[in-house]
């Protein structure tokens, strides 16, 4: 007999049974789209331009070094739920277009497979942003390292930027071009070899940057010696609003900036650049400045706040349009 808790029951099963034919589970996709993020800052543009991502280590001892212990590391980290295992870290370079003259701040790492298959995005990314390489006036470097200053060649050693003039502190161009740096041992020696490789059959297109001197109308380098012996900073302002990009100054966004004391495994000379990190946020803080990240998860935008001993960050708001 059909009853009416076995009509209800079959009614809806019906409902539950699929209405169309089975057929294969949709694939994967993969991937990211090339990443940038374009805002304004008074009269000039701005485009944040991701060359990808690389990893820089084990977290222990490369932050922190022989001050703290591993666990003392992974707790931090645990505690920004990130993993405690690898320090995923993004490659955010900067492009300004004045009205006059478009300025790239770092150029990323370029073809170069040193860094992993993540990085080496710019190339794409300019494309989807609409930039041509041949637009770009000036390329300025916070440094020299091959993650900021590789990219300005592809992978058959031509120019990016065919058009592009180049500005770099002299502390940073002459030690990472010096013939006797060869001589370094690993990984330095490679280093300096892959940059005199990039940069010296470009020398007389390189300008010598004054580490507190003007880069162009509305960008100014500020000094902040230790990750390298000539590192700046750029402090970018337009109509009376400012952006300081930060290169390598703290080059992760929990902890650099929670622990600006520990060592940095690839600061040339730890010390200064813990009191060059200090004081950068300190003024960042103090003066409620945007800053631009380099390694901070993309599009690395935000400001500095006080936390504790030390300092916290907090990402600008999205802006479509």
């Amino acid at each position: 007999m059909l009853t009416r808790r076995l009509a209800l029951g079959a009614g809806l099963a019906a409902l539950a049974a699929p209405i169309l034919p089975a057929r294969a589970a949709a694939p994967f996709r993969g991937g990211q789209t090339a990443g940038w993020y374009r805002f304004r800052l008074g009269a000039f543009e701005c485009t944040v331009l991701s060359d990808g991502a690389l990893d820089l280590g084990a977290p222990h001892p490369t932050f922190g070094g022989s001050l703290v212990t591993a666990e003392q590391v992974a707790a931090a980290l645990r505690d920004a739920n990130l993993p405690t295992d690898r320090l995923p870290a993004q490659i955010n370079c900067l492009a300004v277009n004045t009205g006059r003259q478009v300025v790239l701040l770092d150029a990323g790492i370029g073809a170069s497979p040193a860094f992993g298959p993540g990085a080496g995005r710019m190339a794409e990314t300019l494309a989807a942003a609409g930039i041509q390489p041949a637009e770009v006036d000036l390329v300025a470097f916070t440094h020299a390292h091959g993650d900021h200053s590789w990219g300005i060649v592809d992978g058959a050693g031509r120019d990016v930027f065919p058009n592009a003039r180049f500005a770099m502190t002299g502390a940073d161009l002459d030690f990472w071009t010096a013939e006797a740096n060869l001589a370094l041992p690993e990984p330095l020696r490679t280093l300096v070899s892959v940059t005199r490789d990039v940069v010296l059959p470009r020398r007389a297109r390189f300008a010598t940057l004054a580490p507190d001197g003007e880069v162009a109308p509305g960008i100014r380098a500020v000094a902040s010696p230790g990750h390298t012996g000539g590192h700046v900073c750029f402090h970018v302002e337009s109509e009376g609003q400012r952006l300081l990009v930060m290169g390598d100054v703290a080059n992760h966004h929990v902890l650099a900036l929670a622990n600006p004391a520990w060592p940095f495994g690839f600061d040339a000379d730890p010390a200064q650049a813990a009191a060059t990190r200090r004081r950068v946020l300190d003024m960042a803080r103090t003066d409620r400045v945007q800053v631009l990240g380099y390694h901070f998860p993309f599009p690395g935008l935000g400001h500095i706040e006080a936390r504790g001993q030390g300092f916290g960050f907090t990402p600008s708001p999205w802006q479509w349009g």
